[in-house]
């Protein structure tokens, strides 16, 4: 069975929740409220909401011609627009 390709608008997504994950990991006290709450304002959070992070992501898009490296294919101009 192939695994199935994540629609690229769930990337930013699962950046923040194996973020959060992580978080809860290392913390096992922590409530979901709590562990969210340690997220906002952590570096990978600044990075996201600054907008740098999805920058960076289409810098290196571009460099890559758009070329999805983890299946080879290219990335759909509308999606690329969006």
């Amino acid at each position: 069975m192939q695994p199935k390709n994540k629609p690229y608008v769930l990337f930013v997504a699962e950046v923040i929740y194996l973020e959060i994950s992580e978080i809860k990991r290392k913390n096992s006290n922590f409530s979901n409220k709590e562990a969210i709450d340690a997220f906002i304002g952590n570096g990978t959070y600044k990075n996201i909401s600054s907008g740098k992070f999805h920058d960076d992501w289409l810098k290196e898009l571009e460099k890559n011609e758009f070329i999805d490296l983890k299946t080879n294919k290219k990335i759909p101009e509308e999606t690329i627009r969006l």
